[in-house]
């Protein structure tokens, strides 16, 4: 017989589906980020320079880390719970691109419809799986004082982040100049859209953490994604074409959000349980 799931406990379902996301986002990281070179030819669009693809790619290598300290360490929802919001954020952001964008794709290569295909239905699942889960999970009343700046500090960044997203989306190729490397207008909204993943996520967190031990999770996430961006000046030298102010502003940026990763996964402490 099996007991059921302790009050705030990660779900079985909730534990299987994101064991699924961990091996999508290992198999994307893992082409996208190390073989980004391939992506020319061998994704679901053709991805040139090959920075853009390890852009894209360090999204899928920090959500290696989001997945698999939500599959192998987290027990309960609230520690997890970030990351649905951001899943949701990303999948109808790159939905929308890939609508928007369709004679760009290679819709005789059977991984392009999986591409469509996870990013159609990942809100609808998430959307379940996250309702049985706030069902069965009492939200603290008062906020833990010592994540005052932790929280005050990701509504300001959370909210910077969602509105470049939403400009760069909207006006991927205006945009799109003054990015440190040449973008297309679908690699702009792709970039866009994991930009505004971790904005939402970011909001989400200024809203809504309780405890310390929920901040492991996103913040660790939040400082994987910052450490593989800032190697990509270093590792793709060659593609960049604006190394001045443009180049500035994005290891600034990046700087600032891992430092805010930091404050967020130290504030959980030596005994943090997830």
């Amino acid at each position: 017989m099996t007991l059921p799931a302790a009050p705030g406990a990660v779900q079985r379902s909730t534990r299987d589906g994101i064991v699924v996301l961990l091996a999508l986002a290992v198999l994307n990281a893992g082409f996208l980020y190390f073989l980004s070179g391939h992506a020319a030819t061998g994704y679901a669009w053709a991805i040139r320079p090959p920075i853009s693809a390890a852009f894209l790619g360090a999204g899928y290598l920090a959500g290696v880390v989001a997945t698999a300290l939500a599959v192998f360490a987290a027990r309960h929802w609230r520690s997890i719970q970030p990351l649905a919001v951001a899943l949701v954020t990303l999948s109808l952001a790159l939905l929308t691109a890939t609508l928007l964008h369709t004679d760009r794709f290679r819709w005789g290569y059977p991984p392009t419809w999986a591409w469509t295909g996870v990013y159609a239905l990942a809100p609808f699942g998430v959307a379940i799986l996250a309702r049985r889960q706030r069902n069965a999970t009492i939200r603290p009343g008062a906020a833990d004082p010592r994540l005052r700046l932790l929280r005050a500090l990701s509504l300001v960044f959370g909210t910077a982040m969602l509105a470049a997203a939403i400009a760069l989306f909207a006006f991927p190729t205006e945009l799109g100049r003054y990015w440190p490397w040449p973008l297309t207008a679908l690699l702009a909204q792709a970039i866009a859209a994991w930009i505004a993943m971790i904005g939402a996520a970011l909001l989400w967190s200024a809203y809504d953490l309780r405890s310390t031990d929920e901040a492991i999770i996103p913040y660790a996430t939040l400082g994987a994604w910052c450490v593989a961006l800032l190697a990509l000046p270093a590792l793709h030298s060659g593609d960049l074409t604006r190394t001045g102010t443009a180049l500035e502003i994005y290891v600034a940026a990046l700087i600032a959000l891992l430092a805010l990763a930091v404050l967020g996964v130290t504030r959980a402490g030596d005994r943090a349980r997830l």
